[in-house]
């Protein structure tokens, strides 16, 4: 791909219309202190930034907007099923503002209500769980490494008190909670739990387990390599699809995507120095990548990212015919299926709701320049 031609790919994708927006109002309500309800609006965001306190409009349309803090409010909901309760925070010291509480989202309801406390800190999290029958309640944290000294020696160990505290809120009398050794801390194994101890009880306590949504972006990107020879022809076309968990983070996405890659020698015209052979001209790749991880900055102007993903691709090889030192022809060889690692740095540039992109991508035999457009 000629230069020209990747600017006029830059040209056309500043053209391209917005088709989705970035944050919104969406419908819910707020509980307050003397437990009255309000219907509103709130203004969406990840949990983490939700966890302290929330912006509200009581018209969609309405200029004045209220913030509400864990002072102020028992708990909030969205029309869509997401639900936050004040809770309590048990170890202070954890806590990233001076509140003694904190927003929490449901994740279930039954016999053992579970919310999580998503912190700023990506994959940092915490539970709480309340029996609704005993009222036997619990912040679990995540599990550390106590270092203690005996007879000049250090010894480090963990300390996984979640897991008696889990037996503690389960154990009222009804069914004999046993402690795990192998429960895991995180989301996915306590919420496994705790949908397995309340199935005992989903008759006199129905069991609603919250799904929490996703979004899916798209980029589209072509390039060439930064090391431009005339002599030679090569560019590069992909197309990724990035999904987002929207409630949990905005830095972390897993993507899967197509690439294609295209290299010829344009010296048709040259004296070849050997009797025969099959000199290769021409090269063709597509790479599948079904799995990988995308890293991003904040929400800015500019947004740095880089990913890292796993792929296969597939090689196509055009040759010359070289006989008696003489050209004549060409044949397509299939050169193969191999695995391959996919990565690239670069910042996105935002454009109204949607971004460019400018990175830069190391594959096999050259490092490429790519442009794009996400939306």
């Amino acid at each position: 791909m000629k230069v020209k031609t990747l600017n006029l790919f830059v040209l056309f994708i500043l053209f391209c219309q917005n088709i989705k927006a970035q944050s919104s109002y969406d419908p819910g309500y707020v509980l307050t202190i003397e437990n009255d309800t309000i219907n509103g609006y709130i203004l969406n965001d990840i949990d983490s930034k939700l966890a302290y306190k929330i912006s509200f409009k009581n018209e969609l349309s309405d200029s004045t907007i209220t913030q509400y803090t864990t002072n102020e409010l028992l708990g909030f909901g969205f029309t869509s099923g997401r639900v936050f309760e004040r809770m309590q925070i048990k170890n202070k010291n954890q806590a990233s503002t001076d509140s003694s509480n904190v927003f929490a989202k449901k994740l279930i309801d039954g016999k053992i209500d579970l919310y999580i406390w998503r912190h700023k800190k990506i994959n940092s999290n915490d539970y709480f769980i309340t029996n609704n029958r005993s009222g036997r309640e619990a912040q679990l944290t995540k599990p550390k490494n106590e270092r203690k000294e005996i007879d000049g020696k250090i010894y480090s160990k963990t300390n996984y008190k979640y897991k008696n505290q889990i037996v503690y809120v389960e154990n009222d009398g009804t069914l004999e909670a046993k402690r795990s050794k192998r429960l895991k801390f995180g989301e996915k194994a306590i919420g496994k739990e705790i949908l397995s101890y309340n199935r005992n009880f989903q008759e006199e306590y129905p069991i609603k387990k919250y799904e929490e949504p996703y979004e899916f972006s798209y980029d589209i990107l072509a390039g060439i390599p930064l090391t431009f020879n005339e002599e030679n022809t090569a560019f590069m076309i992909g197309f990724f699809r990035n999904k987002t968990f929207v409630e949990k983070t905005n830095r972390i996405s897993y993507l899967s995507g197509i690439t294609y890659r295209y290299w010829s020698d344009n010296d048709g015209d040259q004296d070849y120095q050997y009797e025969s052979g099959t000199p290769n001209y021409r090269e063709q790749i597509l790479n599948i990548i079904p799995v990988g991880v995308k890293f991003q900055g904040n929400s800015g102007r500019v947004i740095p990212y880089g990913y890292i993903g796993a792929g296969v691709a597939a090689m196509i090889n055009t040759n010359h015919v070289i006989e008696d030192y003489e050209n004549v022809g060409s044949q397509t060889t299939f050169g193969g299926i191999y695995p391959t690692v996919n990565a690239g740095v670069g910042a996105k540039i935002k454009v109204n709701s949607n971004y460019i992109l400018t990175e830069i991508a190391p594959t096999r035999l050259a490092v490429y320049f790519n442009v794009g457009y996400s939306f």
